[in-house]
């Protein structure tokens, strides 16, 4: 009768316990593998009379139960580690499009009307060791693609068969001076060094 009431009483206390630890602790992840220890663990102790009948070590069958639950929490670990992985690319991915919008908006009236050039592209790299992307400070290399402004009001002209080398690009010196200055022009709105700009022009590098 001891026994019972020992046996009763303790399951009494243990669920009070259970039931406390888990209002305490927020509802994430770790929430549910508690609750399944926390089970596990009570239909151990109602089964504690029985186990004493047929001389089962309790301690074996927690071991065994708890091997399982910590192979299972590693796998959960591993997953959930991928996709915060995989949402923080996601996610940087869209911050560096949103910039090269916002930069390529900055500049390209100013692009058009003073250089008759206008921007194609623009490809952002982040510099080695950022992982929060603020401002363009924490860009390595910015890449500009331009080609030259269409001019719809200009007559056509018969096009002349030209013979071109196309192993080399050829870059006229007008054209090196222009890429000069849309890159020291780019440098000083966007608050970049020149190095750290590469302006690539229409049959040109």
């Amino acid at each position: 009768m001891d026994f019972f009431i020992q046996w009763v009483s303790n399951i009494i206390v243990y669920i009070l316990i259970a039931t406390i630890i888990m209002m305490l602790i927020p509802n994430t992840g770790l929430a549910k593998y508690v609750r399944f220890v926390a089970s596990l663990l009570l239909i151990v102790m109602m089964l504690q009379p029985i186990f004493q009948l047929f001389k089962v070590n309790i301690k074996e069958v927690l071991a065994g139960y708890q091997s399982t639950t910590y192979e299972a929490s590693g796998e959960i670990k591993n997953e959930i580690n991928n996709k915060k992985n995989e949402i923080q690319a996601t996610e940087r991915a869209y911050i560096l499009k949103q910039m090269a919008v916002q930069m390529k908006k900055e500049v390209e009236e100013n692009i058009t009307q003073d250089f008759e050039q206008v921007i194609t592209n623009v490809e952002l790299e982040v510099k080695e060791g950022v992982t929060t992307i603020k401002t363009a400070q924490d860009l390595s290399k910015v890449t500009v693609f331009v080609s030259a402004k269409k001019d719809e009001t200009s007559n056509v002209e018969p096009v002349q068969e030209v013979s071109v080398n196309t192993t080399e690009p050829i870059q006229t010196d007008s054209e090196k001076i222009k890429q000069q200055e849309l890159q020291n022009f780019l440098a000083d709105r966007w608050q970049l060094e020149d190095k750290q700009i590469e302006v690539k022009m229409e049959g040109g590098e």
